[in-house]
């Protein structure tokens, strides 16, 4: 759990598939620089809400479309509501990642 603006949320993780050429996923570079930059944005405005980003030879379905990634929030240990803020958190990141994203 990471206390962000007095409120307790719980901590993310962005997993990111990658390919040993094993797994048909020509593109996982593509959505190893988004996860990364996802990441960096999240340590920018929440410290402490993302844990490292999983980068494993696992097939999450990302091959499928460059952009993808997977988005662990909530666990046993976390309420409903921690959840709903972190995701509320993470949904801030990512328009902020696109904002600047779009004007640059």
């Amino acid at each position: 759990v990471a206390e962000i603006g007095g409120q307790k949320a719980d901590q993310i993780m962005i997993i990111c598939g990658a390919d040993n050429g094993r797994m048909n996923m020509p593109n996982y570079k593509q959505n190893l620089r988004f996860a990364s930059a996802l990441q960096n944005e999240l340590a920018s405005m929440y410290p402490d809400l993302a844990c490292p980003v999983l980068f494993d030879y696992r097939n999450y379905n990302q091959q499928l479309t460059t952009g993808s990634l997977l988005i662990e929030m909530g666990g046993h240990g976390n309420t409903l509501q921690e959840a709903i803020y972190s995701a509320r958190l993470v949904g801030k990141a990512l328009a902020a990642l696109f904002t600047a994203e779009a004007g640059q």
